[in-house]
């Protein structure tokens, strides 16, 4: 993945944070994940990507934040389990949605894999960099993890 794509993953986080929230992301030093570095949250959004390249992306979220997020983008003052379960779900789906419009024609997204706390029995191998890009929220800490082939 050369480093302009990734860009595009940078830029649609700060964008979804600023349009549907109002206050914007910030993004620390992105990096290459080592195999031994852990990055599951309480909750990580998958989406999987196929067609010409192939690889995934992981959204991975602590819970409060998902739960300040849920109550901001549907209004409500109490928002169910469920439904900020599901943030994170639509996070990583409009974080790479909107990134990989800048890929050409045949490049496609899964529908969101959700999992809570740390994956014991799915193991997602990909052969390429896969690049950490931590970011922070009003003070909660996130990161979008990104391997994308080329």
């Amino acid at each position: 993945m050369k480093e302009t794509e990734l860009k595009h993953f940078v830029d649609s986080t700060l964008q979804y944070f600023q349009h549907a929230t109002g206050s914007p992301a910030t993004l620390g030093v992105p990096y290459v994940k080592k195999n031994d570095d852990d990055l599951y949250c309480d909750f990580t959004g998958i989406i999987g990507i196929s067609g010409s390249r192939r690889g995934a992306i992981y959204v991975c979220v602590p819970l409060p934040m998902l739960q300040e997020l849920a109550k901001i983008v549907t209004g409500l003052n109490e928002v169910p389990a469920d439904a900020v379960r599901d943030m994170v779900g639509e996070l990583a789906n409009t974080i790479a949605g909107n990134a990989t419009r800048s890929f050409e024609r045949n490049f496609q997204i899964s529908v969101p894999i959700i999992f809570e706390g740390k994956p014991k029995s799915v193991s997602i191998q990909l052969e390429t960099p896969v690049f950490v890009l931590p970011s922070q929220w009003k003070g909660y800490q996130f990161s979008v993890i990104v391997g994308i082939s080329d």
